[in-house]
């Protein structure tokens, strides 16, 4: 749910096409889902409406969520389903994490499985990594349940309170944990929603021609260039955007030595360094980061960026967006080779023979 960097969102119909397969080859299935409660059923509707396109179906508007049994809680019941819904065999290990509902510090997650590799992974566990921060594990469970040991077993923040409150105070239960994790979803979906409209807005660069001949000038020209598209996301923290380099007006032009042809991944790592520097100041994700191999990295991991949007206000995320748009369509005014050389050779990160993977660190720190 919520694929980083892709943002998709796999149907129920697909989760058990996907298990029909490996229940007939006996495949072990490992759902790690730390976005599962982060789904957008805005998206399609918005982007639908946002693009003047007719409503698309998406994974919510399958009829099959309606037939599953009921949570209790409206807010998880509208979720797509995970995989453990139609596990019969035993054969799914769900992974689940705290890091990206409390904390991205907390670093505290837990499975599900069926009770004989829950056994294989505590005994694994004991005798290597033994257990996560002890200190997160209390605060965490004082935060859900309280305390509900004795004084003298537990301790934590709530020792800093008053005793009234202290005694007050049962943590948050379900019902005060799903109400949290719908409130954060429906931040994080407006912030989405805002940044997927601005870049909506700015991603075909209009030119206007000049006449040519005496008799023309009263014809405007107008060229319309697409810079870049995307799938608003179904959920998850990222936009995955793929960037029309070859639109470029320098794509396939000789380079200033005329040793070689700049292409789309100069290009790519142009854009990168363009947009880190002033008035733009954004730092976006270049796709060879999560490039599988370095063939897909050297084919087609050049034409991807990742945006984040959950970890600023919305205003910020409007702000940057916004100065993406804006970055985007100047680079895509620069026509002199020597500028974009510049602007690659200017770089701190230039120095050396490892360009291409120090560009692509540059991003690491959004990797959410």
């Amino acid at each position: 749910m919520g694929h980083n960097p892709t943002g998709i969102l796999l149907s129920l119909e697909r989760r058990k096409a996907l298990y029909a397969v490996c229940s007939k080859f006996d495949v072990i299935i490992v759902e790690d889902d730390p976005y599962w409660y982060l789904q957008f059923p805005s998206a399609a509707s918005e982007e639908s409406k946002s693009r003047n396109r007719p409503p698309v179906a998406d994974a919510f508007s399958e009829s099959s969520l309606k037939n599953n049994k009921s949570s209790g809680y409206e807010f998880l019941d509208s979720l797509v389903p995970s995989f453990l819904s139609v596990d019969v065999d035993g054969r799914v290990v769900r992974l689940d994490t705290f890091s990206k509902t409390v904390a991205p510090g907390c670093r505290l997650g837990w499975v599900t499985a069926q009770p004989g590799l829950i056994e294989r992974f505590v005994r694994v566990s004991e005798a290597t990594t033994q257990q996560p921060s002890g200190f997160v594990q209390s605060v965490i469970s004082e935060l859900l349940i309280g305390q509900k040991q004795p004084p003298e077993v537990t301790s934590g923040w709530l020792s800093l309170r008053t005793n009234k409150e202290r005694a007050a105070y049962s943590g948050w239960q379900t019902d005060g944990w799903v109400r949290w994790l719908e409130g954060l979803r429906g931040e994080y979906e407006r912030r989405m929603n805002r940044m997927c409209r601005i870049l909506d807005e700015g991603s075909v660069y209009v030119k206007q021609g000049t006449p040519r001949a005496v008799q023309d000038a009263d014809v405007c020209v107008l060229t319309k260039t697409k810079l870049y598209d995307f799938a608003w996301p179904r959920g998850g923290m990222f936009v995955w955007i793929r960037i029309f380099f070859e639109n470029h007006p320098l794509y396939g032009v000789p380079s200033s030595d005329g040793a070689d042809l700049i292409d789309g991944a100069a290009l790519a790592t142009g854009l990168l360094l363009y947009l880190t520097r002033k008035p733009h100041l954004v730092l976006i994700s270049p796709g060879a980061m999560f490039s599988s191999t370095e063939q897909v990295r050297r084919d087609v991991g050049w034409q991807y960026v990742r945006m984040c949007f959950a970890a600023e206000s919305e205003e910020n995320v409007d702000l940057c967006s916004q100065r993406f748009v804006r970055g985007v369509r100047k680079y895509w005014a620069i026509k002199k080779v020597k500028e974009l050389e510049d602007i690659i050779k200017d770089s701190p990160v230039a120095e050396g023979n490892e360009l291409d993977e120090e560009v692509a660190n540059l991003g690491l720190y959004m990797g959410c």
